[in-house]
Protein backbone atom coordinates (compact mmCIF):
# COMPACT_ATOMS: atom_id res chain seq x y z
CA UNK A 1 0.00 0.00 0.00
CA UNK A 2 1.42 3.35 -0.87
CA UNK A 3 2.13 6.34 1.28
CA UNK A 4 0.90 9.74 0.48
CA UNK A 5 4.03 12.17 0.61
CA UNK A 6 4.67 14.15 3.44
CA UNK A 7 3.64 18.19 2.67
CA UNK A 8 5.26 21.08 4.31
CA UNK A 9 3.69 24.40 4.09
CA UNK A 10 7.54 26.21 5.27
CA UNK A 11 6.48 30.02 6.10
CA UNK A 12 8.27 32.92 3.52
CA UNK A 13 9.73 36.60 4.82
CA UNK A 14 8.68 39.00 2.80
CA UNK A 15 10.36 42.38 2.30
CA UNK A 16 7.59 44.35 3.44
CA UNK A 17 8.82 43.21 6.44
CA UNK A 18 11.76 44.06 8.35
CA UNK A 19 14.07 41.73 9.54
CA UNK A 20 15.87 43.91 12.36
CA UNK A 21 15.29 47.00 14.38
CA UNK A 22 17.07 50.25 14.47
CA UNK A 23 19.44 48.57 17.44
CA UNK A 24 19.90 45.72 14.30
CA UNK A 25 18.68 43.35 16.49
CA UNK A 26 16.11 40.51 15.26
CA UNK A 27 12.34 42.71 15.00
CA UNK A 28 9.74 40.27 16.30
CA UNK A 29 8.26 39.63 12.86
CA UNK A 30 11.52 37.70 11.35
CA UNK A 31 11.84 35.86 14.93
CA UNK A 32 8.52 34.53 14.50
CA UNK A 33 8.65 33.71 11.13
CA UNK A 34 11.91 31.96 12.00
CA UNK A 35 10.78 29.40 14.75
CA UNK A 36 7.73 28.72 12.10
CA UNK A 37 10.13 27.69 9.67
CA UNK A 38 12.00 25.60 12.48
CA UNK A 39 8.51 23.91 14.02
CA UNK A 40 7.78 23.10 10.71
CA UNK A 41 11.06 21.97 9.60
CA UNK A 42 11.19 19.64 12.74
CA UNK A 43 7.65 18.19 12.27
CA UNK A 44 8.65 17.23 8.99
CA UNK A 45 11.62 15.47 10.14
CA UNK A 46 9.58 13.78 12.83
CA UNK A 47 7.25 12.89 10.36
CA UNK A 48 9.83 11.34 7.98
CA UNK A 49 10.95 9.54 10.78
CA UNK A 50 7.52 7.84 10.73
CA UNK A 51 7.61 7.05 7.47
CA UNK A 52 9.28 3.24 8.23
CA UNK A 53 7.68 2.46 10.56
CA UNK A 54 3.76 3.54 8.88
CA UNK A 55 4.99 1.43 5.84
CA UNK A 56 5.71 -1.80 8.33
CA UNK A 57 1.88 -1.02 9.61
CA UNK A 58 0.62 -0.53 6.45
CA UNK A 59 2.47 -3.80 4.67
CA UNK A 60 1.17 -5.34 7.84
CA UNK A 61 -2.35 -4.79 7.28
CA UNK A 62 -1.88 -5.95 3.64
CA UNK A 63 -0.76 -8.86 4.70
CA UNK A 64 -3.60 -9.36 7.51
CA UNK A 65 -6.04 -8.37 4.90
CA UNK A 66 -5.00 -11.57 2.31
CA UNK A 67 -4.61 -13.92 5.10
CA UNK A 68 -8.27 -12.92 6.21
CA UNK A 69 -9.73 -13.24 2.29
CA UNK A 70 -7.83 -16.28 1.84
CA UNK A 71 -9.16 -18.05 5.21
CA UNK A 72 -12.70 -16.44 4.16
CA UNK A 73 -12.37 -18.41 0.62
CA UNK A 74 -10.88 -21.77 2.18
CA UNK A 75 -14.31 -21.94 4.41
CA UNK A 76 -16.44 -20.76 1.70
CA UNK A 77 -15.02 -23.46 -0.64
CA UNK A 78 -15.16 -25.79 2.48
CA UNK A 79 -18.52 -25.04 2.90
CA UNK A 80 -19.15 -25.61 -0.72
CA UNK A 81 -17.44 -29.19 -0.55
CA UNK A 82 -19.56 -30.19 2.26
CA UNK A 83 -22.86 -29.07 0.77
CA UNK A 84 -21.86 -31.37 -2.30
CA UNK A 85 -20.80 -34.59 -0.73
CA UNK A 86 -23.71 -34.07 1.17
CA UNK A 87 -26.13 -33.96 -1.76
CA UNK A 88 -24.10 -36.57 -3.69
CA UNK A 89 -24.43 -39.06 -0.35
CA UNK A 90 -28.52 -37.63 -0.58
CA UNK A 91 -27.93 -38.37 -4.44
CA UNK A 92 -26.55 -41.89 -4.09
CA UNK A 93 -29.03 -42.81 -0.88
CA UNK A 94 -32.43 -42.49 -3.64
CA UNK A 95 -30.81 -43.52 -6.27
CA UNK A 96 -30.22 -47.04 -4.27
CA UNK A 97 -33.79 -46.38 -2.75
CA UNK A 98 -35.38 -46.49 -6.27
CA UNK A 99 -33.38 -49.69 -7.50
CA UNK A 100 -34.75 -51.45 -4.04
CA UNK A 101 -37.88 -50.19 -5.18
CA UNK A 102 -37.70 -51.43 -8.76
CA UNK A 103 -36.42 -54.45 -7.75
CA UNK A 104 -39.08 -55.67 -5.60
CA UNK A 105 -41.48 -54.43 -7.93
CA UNK A 106 -44.27 -56.44 -9.07
CA UNK A 107 -47.17 -56.75 -11.47
CA UNK A 108 -51.11 -57.26 -10.41
CA UNK A 109 -52.44 -59.34 -11.67
CA UNK A 110 -49.49 -61.61 -11.24
CA UNK A 111 -49.78 -63.46 -14.04
CA UNK A 112 -50.76 -61.76 -17.89
CA UNK A 113 -49.28 -63.68 -20.27
CA UNK A 114 -50.67 -65.85 -22.64
CA UNK A 115 -49.13 -67.80 -26.10
CA UNK A 116 -50.13 -69.29 -29.41
CA UNK A 117 -47.34 -71.10 -31.47
CA UNK A 118 -47.01 -67.69 -32.97
CA UNK A 119 -47.98 -64.85 -30.93
CA UNK A 120 -47.62 -64.00 -26.96
CA UNK A 121 -50.31 -61.49 -25.62
CA UNK A 122 -49.82 -59.14 -22.40
CA UNK A 123 -52.83 -58.49 -20.75
CA UNK A 124 -53.13 -54.84 -19.38
CA UNK A 125 -52.09 -54.72 -15.73
CA UNK A 126 -50.77 -52.65 -12.33
CA UNK A 127 -47.03 -52.09 -11.96
CA UNK A 128 -46.38 -51.60 -7.91
CA UNK A 129 -43.34 -50.13 -6.49
CA UNK A 130 -42.90 -50.67 -3.11
CA UNK A 131 -42.16 -47.66 -0.64
CA UNK A 132 -38.84 -46.64 0.92
CA UNK A 133 -38.90 -47.70 4.35
CA UNK A 134 -41.90 -49.06 4.58
CA UNK A 135 -43.55 -46.23 2.80
CA UNK A 136 -46.54 -45.93 0.38
CA UNK A 137 -46.59 -48.04 -2.30
CA UNK A 138 -46.65 -46.56 -6.01
CA UNK A 139 -49.21 -48.08 -8.43
CA UNK A 140 -48.70 -47.48 -12.18
CA UNK A 141 -51.03 -48.93 -14.96
CA UNK A 142 -49.32 -50.52 -17.46
CA UNK A 143 -51.09 -51.04 -21.12
CA UNK A 144 -51.30 -54.73 -22.89
CA UNK A 145 -49.98 -55.66 -26.21
CA UNK A 146 -48.50 -58.57 -28.32
CA UNK A 147 -45.39 -59.69 -29.50
CA UNK A 148 -44.19 -62.08 -31.62
CA UNK A 149 -42.86 -66.05 -29.88
CA UNK A 150 -39.94 -67.42 -30.61
CA UNK A 151 -40.51 -70.93 -31.26
CA UNK A 152 -42.75 -73.68 -29.90
CA UNK A 153 -41.54 -75.56 -26.96
CA UNK A 154 -39.54 -72.47 -26.06
CA UNK A 155 -39.91 -70.61 -22.87
CA UNK A 156 -40.30 -66.95 -23.77
CA UNK A 157 -39.75 -64.54 -21.01
CA UNK A 158 -41.31 -60.91 -21.59
CA UNK A 159 -39.74 -57.40 -20.13
CA UNK A 160 -39.89 -53.57 -21.19
CA UNK A 161 -37.95 -50.86 -20.10
CA UNK A 162 -39.63 -47.77 -18.41
CA UNK A 163 -36.81 -45.38 -17.05
CA UNK A 164 -39.33 -43.31 -16.35
CA UNK A 165 -41.69 -45.70 -14.77
CA UNK A 166 -44.36 -43.67 -16.07
CA UNK A 167 -46.48 -47.28 -17.27
CA UNK A 168 -48.87 -46.87 -20.07
CA UNK A 169 -47.98 -48.31 -23.56
CA UNK A 170 -44.71 -49.60 -22.75
CA UNK A 171 -42.82 -51.74 -25.58
CA UNK A 172 -42.95 -55.47 -25.31
CA UNK A 173 -39.72 -57.39 -25.48
CA UNK A 174 -38.64 -61.15 -25.61
CA UNK A 175 -36.23 -63.08 -24.90
CA UNK A 176 -35.09 -66.83 -24.07
CA UNK A 177 -33.19 -66.17 -21.18
CA UNK A 178 -34.20 -64.89 -18.04
CA UNK A 179 -33.98 -61.27 -17.80
CA UNK A 180 -32.97 -59.62 -14.55
CA UNK A 181 -35.24 -56.82 -13.69
CA UNK A 182 -32.69 -53.67 -12.65
CA UNK A 183 -32.07 -50.28 -14.06
CA UNK A 184 -34.86 -49.68 -16.02
CA UNK A 185 -36.12 -53.51 -17.16
CA UNK A 186 -39.19 -54.26 -15.78
CA UNK A 187 -39.98 -58.33 -15.75
CA UNK A 188 -43.62 -58.87 -16.56
CA UNK A 189 -43.25 -62.96 -16.73
CA UNK A 190 -42.64 -66.41 -18.32
CA UNK A 191 -44.33 -68.28 -20.74
CA UNK A 192 -43.97 -71.75 -22.66
CA UNK A 193 -44.84 -71.59 -26.31
CA UNK A 194 -47.35 -74.16 -27.33
CA UNK A 195 -46.80 -76.29 -30.68
CA UNK A 196 -50.74 -75.89 -31.13
CA UNK A 197 -53.77 -74.00 -29.49
CA UNK A 198 -52.90 -71.74 -26.32
CA UNK A 199 -51.04 -71.94 -23.28
CA UNK A 200 -50.97 -69.19 -19.94
CA UNK A 201 -48.15 -67.78 -18.89
CA UNK A 202 -46.18 -68.34 -15.77
CA UNK A 203 -46.70 -65.66 -12.85
CA UNK A 204 -44.59 -62.85 -13.32
CA UNK A 205 -42.94 -60.92 -10.25
CA UNK A 206 -44.69 -61.58 -7.04
CA UNK A 207 -45.39 -59.29 -3.90
CA UNK A 208 -42.12 -59.17 -1.40
CA UNK A 209 -43.04 -61.48 0.90
CA UNK A 210 -45.43 -63.88 -1.43
CA UNK A 211 -44.56 -67.52 -1.37
CA UNK A 212 -43.63 -68.41 -5.07
CA UNK A 213 -45.06 -71.54 -6.89
CA UNK A 214 -42.99 -74.24 -8.73
CA UNK A 215 -41.17 -72.16 -10.92
CA UNK A 216 -41.24 -74.78 -13.59
CA UNK A 217 -43.66 -74.67 -16.82
CA UNK A 218 -45.82 -77.10 -17.42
Amino acid sequence: MAVEPVLVRIPTLTQAEPIVDAQMKPTNYFLRTLNGILKTLAEAIRQLQQLPIIQEALEQLDLATQAATEAAAAASQAAADSMDAAAASAAATAANAREASLQASYIDPSSVLTATPTTITIAPHNRIYPGAAGGPATTVAVNGGSIAATAPDDVDYIFYSDPTRAGGAVTYQVSTTPPVQTGSTHVVGAVEIPATGTADGGEGPRRPGAVSPRTQLE
